[in-house]
């Protein structure tokens, strides 16, 4: 989720075609775009400096609510564009930007971290690759509109910080998966208990093979099984 979010919330519109926003708003678009490279720089530091001392989760929301506004911002003034695109590639790189890729070794053990950030990698550049494919038509059919569907995603993402993303600063995946487990145990999920601690997949698979058991006990006792041949007759 959170690294379908960090391209889907436009950031690299913002990073491939910043010229195209600054024409017209100021004299050479190449400055504007230097001056948002250099703030996303400046900014990477910051978020160096905050991760350790603040949540992940803490962060995600920060960025994710500041950069939904400054979205609102550029909708409804395009003569703020210059200013308020800034702040929202401040906001990324201190939440968006950094924390998917952080959060993932922190979720799984270590045996299982190099296959999670395969898949979440996959994810990030497949979103990446229709970002930049899709925002030159965005900007053409819904102009100063463009950053709406930008917004809608990130406050998407606030909502699943704020409700369903756990905290992983200072906890091991397996604390996170008791937490996890204590958090949703009043969940029912075919019959399982979420608290006992087994398999799932096994439990499904047993629930399963029970479950045919007694189909053809019921079977065998009607007369109606199959048993696979045909009696001799005598």
């Amino acid at each position: 989720v959170l690294q379908v979010s960090q391209q889907l919330c436009g950031i690299n519109a913002v990073f491939y075609y910043s010229n195209m926003f600054f024409e017209g708003v100021i004299d050479n678009p190449l400055v504007g775009t230097t001056v948002v490279g250099a703030v996303n720089v400046a900014a990477t530091y910051v978020a160096l400096l905050l991760m350790d001392s603040c949540g992940r989760r803490t962060l995600i929301m920060w960025s994710s609510g500041i950069m939904f506004l400054s979205c609102i911002i550029i909708v409804l003034s395009l003569l703020e564009y210059f200013g308020f695109v800034n702040v929202y590639v401040i906001f990324f790189e201190i939440g968006m930007g950094p924390i998917p890729w952080l959060i993932v070794a922190e979720m799984f053990d270590a045996k299982y971290v190099a296959t999670a950030m395969s898949v979440s990698s996959q994810v990030n550049w497949f979103c990446n690759f229709l970002i930049g494919l899709a925002f030159p038509y965005m900007n053409k059919y819904l102009g100063a509109y463009s950053f709406a569907p930008f917004a809608a995603v990130l406050a998407g993402t606030f909502v699943y910080a704020a409700i369903w993303l756990p905290e992983t600063q200072g906890t091991t995946p397996q604390e996170l998966q008791a937490a996890l487990i204590k958090k949703n145990a009043s969940v029912v999920y075919h019959n399982l208990n979420v608290e006992a601690n087994h398999n799932p997949i096994d439990l499904e698979w047993r629930l399963a093979m029970d479950e045919i058991k007694r189909e053809e006990e019921e079977a065998m006792k009607g007369g109606t099984y199959d048993y696979g041949f045909q009696p001799v007759g005598g």
